[in-house]
């Protein structure tokens, strides 16, 4: 009997042993993975990221306070040189960290002056006043080439110009000889060459027929390109961050600015939306026959929109909706940084909790950590049903385990019994 209690102890104590490191590692990933992190980041998790943007940028700056403001200057100067105006201000808005009390004092004191409506507008003004005039003139020089925030500026489409010199880009061009009017965000207004990034479903027509016929047609661009489009005839907000989202991706994949991991990610949440078992067939049917030029787009047009897989395509918007909101707390171009470095949702998911958090500085965070910069967002622990089960099943381990090593040793370490001595008599 003995020998039978002993041999299921140790059974159960190397069970034990073996499983609570995976539970652990399991519980583990789902709280941190970002895996259960919710599409809008919470108030906490915002403030914790700031905090933490905050302390990375002190720890980017010298130590010496001699050291920092040339070390501040010299940074703002680099990304003025590349042309990165949202670097830039992120650096300018970092002054408050990177630089010795006093100057922050300074920065302060004149900030609180400057008459404008937004603080970070206040603090770059007076972080830009800190820096050499050349400096200055340089950076609101970039600023007025850029065009306005949240659209596609020059600097986005010069990059897609120059990637275009591959076959594969240039036979998807999607840019019309003319220039219609483009609506964005529900204002329509005269064409300006960087506003067109979609196209029209006549180049979508011609570049469905090369894909078919096996010429070097990116379907990633062009499934986005459909998307856009077909999205650009609703007037609600979702069509808008749809547009908005799927112009931020065609950029960035047009200047080869995405992870192989998202670009394999993306291929799929594309297909799950346009099945190419579905759209394959749709598109022979539709340009099989010979037809006038409008009825060739009308056709091509229902074939994609009756193509739409609605499940998929809900999947899809979520990730845009992400994609969305970082271009509107940034813009075009600094949303495409941010993205630049995400392999999947999860990272998708902490490129917005940074740009939620820190603006253009996440953008000069990027900058200057690269991929790092994703890890800083803290997306905190949401505590799922199958967390806590995880959690209460490591809990009853432990203390199992814990029963176990109690009652093994107390079978097998006897403790000496103290003797009596006998009493004199």
């Amino acid at each position: 009997m003995d020998k039978s209690s002993g041999w299921m102890q140790a059974v159960v104590f190397n069970s034990l042993l073996v499983l609570m490191p995976v539970i652990a590692a399991q519980s583990l990933a789902m709280a941190f993975s970002g895996e259960s992190f919710s599409e809008s980041p919470t108030i906490e998790s915002i403030d914790q990221t700031r905090r933490n943007i905050d302390e990375t940028f002190a720890s980017i700056a010298p130590r010496n306070g001699g050291d920092k403001y040339k070390f501040w200057h010299d940074i703002v100067e680099r990304e003025l040189m590349d042309m990165d105006v949202a670097a830039a201000r992120g650096f300018l808005l970092a002054a408050p960290q990177m630089l010795d009390r006093e100057s922050v004092r300074e920065l302060e004191a004149d900030s609180s002056g400057v008459k404008l409506d937004r603080p970070d507008d206040r603090m770059a003004a007076a972080a830009l006043r800190k820096l050499p005039l050349d400096i200055g003139l340089k950076f609101e020089k970039a600023q007025a080439s850029a065009g306005p925030r949240n659209t596609p500026s020059s600097t986005s489409i010069v990059e897609e110009e120059e990637a275009s010199d591959d076959p594969a880009d240039t036979q998807d061009a999607d840019v019309p000889n003319e220039e219609p009017e483009v609506t964005v965000s529900g204002n329509t207004r005269p064409s300006d060459r960087r506003f067109v990034l979609l196209g029209s479903f006549s180049d979508l027509a011609n570049n469905s027929e090369r894909w078919l016929k096996g010429d070097r047609v990116d379907p990633i661009t062009l499934k986005i390109t459909a998307l856009a489009l077909i999205g650009e005839e609703g007037s609600d907000g979702v069509s808008d961050g749809n547009v908005r989202a799927a112009s931020i991706l065609k950029s960035a994949r047009r200047a080869r600015r995405m992870t192989p991991e998202f670009t394999a990610y993306m291929k799929s949440r594309l297909n799950d939306a346009l099945p190419d078992t579905v759209l394959r067939p749709a598109l022979e049917e539709s340009l099989g026959e010979l037809a006038t030029t409008s009825v060739r787009v009308d056709r091509v047009r229902s074939a994609y929109l009756n193509s739409i897989d609605a499940g998929g395509l809900q999947q899809l918007e979520k990730d845009l909706a992400q994609i969305d909101r970082i271009g509107m707390l940034t813009s075009t171009p600094a949303a495409i940084t941010l993205i630049e470095h995400v392999k999947d949702s999860s990272d998708l998911r902490r490129a917005r909790l940074l740009a939620e958090a820190g603006g253009d500085r996440s953008v000069a965070l990027v900058k200057q950590d690269g991929p790092g910069a994703l890890r800083i967002a803290d997306t905190g622990i949401k505590w799922t049903q199958q967390l806590m089960l995880q959690v209460m099943g490591l809990t009853a381990s432990g203390l199992a385990l814990l029963y176990v090593m109690i009652a093994t040793f107390r079978r097998n370490v006897r403790l000496p019994k103290k003797s009596v001595e006998p009493s004199g008599i």
